[in-house]
């Protein structure tokens, strides 16, 4: 593929990437399905002003009645992908008695609604972790 052609492409995907990632920030809502019930879901999106091409986020979920916060950051790909990881390094949480959570997510449309479908996996340690489905759904304003 020439040059002029590839600079096409960009110039007519760069519009669709960029509205993408406006309608991922903010708040989400769903549920998170996993071997031992349903919970539900909590993620709050916002750019990473910093870091330019990364995300922040929060997840708080309701896990039997105890509510857990996780502080997370990440990257929203081309192909509509977003890979997150809780924040702070995996090792050494790990070694500390501490778990670590990865989120992975494709931003999709169903019925005209964009939704987030993905996986949450906890780490235990380097090779056990629970694992759940996550769907979630734009959180609407109570404005």
């Amino acid at each position: 593929m020439n040059v002029f052609k590839l600079l096409v492409w960009a110039l007519f995907l760069l519009p669709m990437i960029s509205e993408a990632q406006g309608d991922i920030f903010g708040s989400w809502q769903g549920k998170m399905s996993t071997p031992k019930g349903n919970y539900v879901f909590n993620l709050d999106l916002r750019p990473n002003k910093s870091d330019w091409g990364r995300i922040k986020g929060t997840a708080i979920h309701d896990r039997n009645g105890v509510k857990e916060v996780i502080e997370l950051e990440g990257m929203l790909y081309g192909d509509q992908s977003i890979y997150l990881s809780d924040v702070g390094d995996p090792y050494s949480r790990i070694e500390g008695g501490e778990t670590f959570s990865k989120l992975q997510f494709v931003l999709s449309l169903q019925n005209g609604d964009v939704v987030l479908n993905g996986h949450w996996q906890e780490y235990e340690d380097l090779r056990r972790y629970r694992k759940g489905k996550l769907v979630l759904h734009r959180r609407k304003s109570k404005a």
